[in-house]
C-alpha cells in the first residue's frame, strides 16, 4: 500500500509524492501542471517531464524541506514519529515550506484565501511562544503547521506594520524570526551584524532587524521567497537550496561529507541562471565575504536559487554569521578553497586554483579579494558604531577585530 502526499502551488496541483511499503519514495509531476502556462520545476534536479523520479532524487529534494540535525530530532519526538520518517513529518508540517509549495494529504486541497486577520502578538505572548521552541520546534502542534530548513530554532511570521503576528490559516508568512542559539554568545547580534555588513558590501541581502522581546534578542528577516503582487497581495515564490538543485541529501551538505564544492555552485549558475554572468560575480563576492568574516558554515544548503517559469537565478544571501569568533567551533570552511579547508592555510596559490575551478581568471579573483580586504575593516568598524542595538556587545568588537586580522593577511600585491 502506498502512502501519498500531493504537492500544490496555490490552487494548482503540481505532482504527487509516494512512499511504498518498503520506504522507497518517488515523485511524479501532474499532467495538468506540465501543461500549465505558469509551470516551473520544483528542482533543477527534477526537470519538467512525465517520468517518475526515483528515490534518491526524491529524498534529496523533499528531505531538504525539513529542519536539519537536532531540530529535526526534536520535531520528530514532539510529533511522535521517527526522525528518519521524513514522510510522516512532511505530512504534519509541509503546508508552509521554504519556497512556494505545500504538501497535503489525499483528502485535502488548498482552501480559499482566508479572510481571517493575522493574530497580533504582544511581547509577552510572543516571548512565551518562543520559549517553547526547544520543546516544540516550529511551534508544531500549535497554530502553525510549517517546515523550515536549517539547524537553528526559528518560526515564520507575518508583519502587520511593525507588529509581529501569526498568519491566518493557509496564508503565507512574510518574515523568518530567529532566536539565540543556546550556549553560544550573542548569535542574533552576530548574524544581524554580518547580514548588515554583507549589504554594505554590495551583496544581495534581505532586510533584517534586531529586536528585544521580554529580554530575549530576536532577529527578523524578510523572506526572499515572498513578494507583493500588483494587487498588494503577499504571494509565494519558489526556491530551493543548492543541495536540492544538485540532488544531494541534506545530511551531505558539507563538502567533506560528499556535499558540493564551489565549482558545483558556479556551474549551476552557468548552466541554469537567466543572468549567469551577474549571478556568478555576485556568488564570487559572497565566497570572498564568507572567508573574510570567518563564516565556516557556508555549506551547500546556505546558497539558494529562485525558480520561475523563466528559469533560475541566485537568491539573496542568508544564514551569514562569523563562526570563527567562537573558539570551540571548527576552524575549517564548509567548502574548500583550492585544496585547503582550514581558513589559516589559504594562500594566493589556493585562490588561483579556486579561480580555475570556477572558470574565472586568477587575476580577477585576486583583485576582487584585495579590494574587499582593503575596504572591509573600515566598513565593519563604521557599521559597528552606527548600530545602537549592538552597543555594549563584546562579541561584535571581537568580530570586527577578527575581520581586520584576516584582511591584513591578504597580500596587497
Amino acid at each position: 500500500m502506498k502512502h501519498r502526499l500531493h504537492l500544490w502551488f496555490e490552487q494548482h496541483r503540481v505532482g504527487r509524492l509516494d512512499q511504498a511499503t518498503n520506504g522507497q519514495r518517488t515523485f511524479t509531476y501532474d499532467d495538468g501542471w506540465l501543461a500549465h502556462d505558469e509551470r516551473f520545476p520544483i528542482s533543477l534536479s527534477m526537470p519538467l517531464h512525465g517520468e517518475t523520479f526515483p528515490d534518491p532524487l526524491t529524498r534529496a529534494f523533499f528531505g531538504g524541506l525539513l529542519p536539519d540535525e537536532n531540530v529535526r530530532a526534536r520535531l520528530a519526538k514532539h510529533l511522535g514519529v521517527s526522525a528518519r520518517n521524513e514522510f510522516a513529518m512532511l505530512r504534519e508540517v509541509g503546508r508552509e515550506c521554504a519556497g512556494a509549495l505545500a504538501l497535503l494529504p489525499d483528502d485535502e486541497t488548498p482552501g480559499p484565501a482566508s479572510t481571517e486577520p493575522p493574530r497580533l502578538l504582544d511581547d509577552l505572548t510572543l516571548a512565551n511562544l518562543l520559549r517553547e521552541l526547544p520543546r516544540r520546534p516550529l511551534l508544531a502542534g500549535r497554530e502553525l503547521r510549517l517546515s523550515l530548513a536549517g539547524a537553528q530554532d526559528k518560526i515564520a511570521i507575518v508583519m502587520v506594520g511593525e507588529r509581529i503576528a501569526l498568519p491566518a490559516p493557509g496564508a503565507p508568512t512574510s518574515h523568518i524570526l530567529k532566536v539565540p542559539i543556546a550556549n553560544y554568545e550573542a548569535t542574533v547580534a552576530n548574524e544581524f551584524f554580518c547580514m548588515q555588513l554583507a549589504a554594505r558590501c554590495g551583496i544581495d541581502t534581505p532586510g533584517t532587524s534586531l529586536r528585544v522581546v521580554d529580554g530575549m534578542p530576536i532577529l527578523l528577516i524578510e523572506r526572499f521567497d515572498r513578494h507583493i503582487d500588483a494587487n498588494g497581495t503577499l504571494r509565494r515564490l519558489h526556491q530551493e537550496d543548492c543541495c536540492q538543485a544538485l540532488g544531494i541529501p541534506p545530511d551531505c551538505k558539507y563538502q567533506s561529507e560528499g556535499g558540493p564544492g564551489f565549482a558545483a555552485l558556479f556551474r549551476l549558475l552557468t548552466d541554469h541562471s537567466t543572468r549567469a554572468a551577474a549571478d556568478r560575480v555576485q556568488l564570487l563576492q559572497r565566497v570572498l565575504f564568507h572567508f573574510l568574516v570567518g563564516n565556516g558554515d557556508a555549506h551547500g544548503k546556505n546558497f539558494s536559487l529562485l525558480l520561475t517559469r523563466y528559469g533560475a537565478r541566485l537568491a539573496p544571501t542568508y544564514d551569514v554569521m562569523s563562526t570563527l569568533v567562537y573558539p570551540d567551533l571548527s576552524r575549517r570552511m564548509a567548502m574548500k578553497v583550492g585544496s585547503r579547508r582550514e581558513f589559516a592555510e589559504v594562500q594566493p596559490e589556493h585562490w588561483a586554483a579556486f579561480a580555475k575551478e570556477i572558470g574565472m581568471s586568477a587575476p580577477a579573483v585576486r583583485d576582487r579579494l584585495r579590494e574587499l580586504a582593503a575596504s572591509l575593516p573600515t566598513t565593519a568598524r563604521q557599521l559597528a558604531t552606527s548600530l545602537p542595538a549592538l552597543a555594549d556587545t563584546p562579541l561584535i568588537d571581537r568580530l570586527v577585530e577578527g575581520i581586520a586580522e584576516r584582511c591584513r593577511a591578504v597580500p596587497s600585491r
